[in-house]
């Protein structure tokens, strides 16, 4: 048992400085002074260097090695593997080839920013392309240390033992589904009344703070503040969550609390007792798992009719709203409102999985090889166009509209939309679970919804991988059909 112990004791002081990293990163995003950037800069600088040097010990792979893990119990024996995880992901990579990745990463940002308000992907392609250089480099490191083909080896950052096979046939189902069903959806929806604002600030953050603790987001272990864009951030009994606010649009932010609420009660509920440790924090579950958990009240509970039935008296009452726009039935039909759009932090909850597949593609395409950087542009209108049934007229509102590919991030994508797929999993049981879960929620017993989630999904931490949890909580293995069966329910059957 010492090894093991020795391990717990390392990781326990690798997972508190990465919550002290957590906390500086939403401090800049939130309340820092502008001045501050460079400062801030340094701090998380070294802060970052020294939590890669106690990751990657080798000190750590002498422990893990000699740990013998049938002496475990469960959450131990999980731990370890978690450990293994992290270990294998951080020593993957030589040390030059971090620094040279981050380096590219500051200076291809920077020029996106300018590139996407000019609208102009060749100002940024040539350093996009020299970052893609590196990011394979990168994937052939992982590969080998992981023993993965290229693009799984990134993915498994960001959706651990989910493979690109796997992917591939949830995303073609959804992807050979979406084009018909979409056609029928538009044909089928009823008009909504517009809702209009302007809708006062303060009285939205009011709103937002109520509908945050009626979700189960309390303030004695949580915080609600303003970013530009909705973030979740912190660990155990200090998590911090945010919104955005338009005066035109009171909806898109209620659903960013319901959103990072979700990341943000996964992040409370894990086991009190592993907080410290690798497999009681939530994001080494991956952010398959974790986005299923947000958009599990962001969309199964967020966008219902029964959530909104509930909802609406308190909407009408912060905004003095009266008559048949303001009616619990239009208000629902304004925020499952579907529609053909380019961008995908707006699209709805029918086309987002389409948004996240078309990256996928392209993402996969290029760290492959089979796509260059030059080709991009007109590669994501074409397939835009299959998929969604429009093109984008320029690059902002195509290419250049995610920071994601030009801070390196690679394999992240797809973690968006096996999120929803999850989610529509998870509610699946839930309601054979507890049959009246939604006429609860109608009546604002969100608890019991949001109660599920904690005791099948939050409350195991990483006990299982995201596979095995998926299996574990519904009794199989991930599978596409329950998306397709909660938004033809949803959008069709009810329409």
């Amino acid at each position: 048992m010492q090894a093991y112990q020795q391990l717990e004791e390392r990781f326990e002081q690798i997972m508190t400085l990465k919550q002290i990293d957590a906390l500086l990163d939403w401090d800049r995003s939130t309340f820092m002074p502008e001045e501050g950037v460079n400062q801030r800069a340094k701090q998380v600088e070294i802060l970052n260097v020294k939590i890669h040097e106690m990751q990657t010990d080798p000190q750590i792979g002498e422990w893990l090695a000699k740990v013998e893990v049938k002496n475990l119990d469960p959450w131990q024996a999980a731990n370890v593997r978690v450990m293994h995880w992290l270990y294998n992901h951080a020593t993957a990579v030589p040390a030059h080839l971090v620094a040279q990745k981050m380096n590219q990463e500051t200076r291809t940002e920077m020029i996106w920013r300018k590139a996407r308000a000019e609208s102009d992907f060749k100002q940024v392609a040539d350093e996009l392309s020299r970052l893609l250089d590196i990011v394979r480099e990168h994937a052939a490191a992982k590969s080998k240390k992981l023993n993965l083909p290229l693009y799984d080896a990134l993915m498994d950052a960001y959706a651990p033992g989910m493979s690109v096979a796997d992917v591939d046939e949830a995303f073609d189902d959804v992807a050979a589904f979406m084009p018909g069903f979409l056609d029928d959806v538009l044909a089928a929806q009823k008009e909504a009344l517009p809702l209009e604002g302007p809708f006062d600030i303060q009285k939205q953050q009011q709103l937002c703070q109520q509908v945050a603790q009626m979700l189960g987001f309390d303030p004695a272990w949580g915080r609600l503040d303003i970013s530009v864009h909705p973030f979740s951030s912190g660990h155990g009994h200090d998590v911090r969550i945010t919104t955005r606010y338009r005066e035109d649009d009171f909806a898109d932010s209620l659903q960013g609390v319901a959103h990072e609420a979700g990341h943000g009660l996964y992040d409370r509920y894990t086991p009190a007792t592993w907080h410290h440790q690798p497999v009681g924090a939530s994001q080494n579950m991956g952010m398959a798992i974790h986005e299923s958990q947000s958009l599990s009240l962001d969309m199964q509970l967020g966008r219902s009719r029964e959530y909104w039935q509930y909802l609406a008296p308190h909407v009408q009452k912060t905004f003095g709203g009266s008559g048949a726009a303001w009616t619990a039935e239009n208000i629902y039909r304004n925020v499952t409102r579907v529609s053909r759009s380019f961008i995908r932090v707006e699209a709805d909850e029918v086309t987002y999985p389409a948004h996240v597949i078309l990256r996928y593609r392209l993402e996969k395409a290029m760290v492959e090889g089979k796509l260059e950087v030059r080709d991009l542009p007109e590669a994501w209108r074409a397939e835009m166009e299959k998929l969604i049934g429009i093109a984008p007229p320029d690059d902002r509102r195509g290419c250049l509209q995610d920071i994601h590919w030009y801070m390196g991030a690679f394999g992240y994508f797809p973690s968006y939309a096996l999120g929803a797929f999850i989610a529509a999993q998870f509610a699946h049981k839930m309601k054979q679970d507890v049959p009246d879960v939604m006429q609860q929620v109608a009546k604002g017993n969100i608890a019991v919804f949001t109660g599920w989630l904690r005791d099948n999904v939050q409350e195991k931490g990483c006990l299982y991988t995201p596979p095995e949890l998926i299996q574990a909580v519904t009794g199989e293995k991930m599978s596409t059909r329950f998306f397709k069966q909660h938004v033809t329910e949803r959008y069709l059957a009810a329409a």
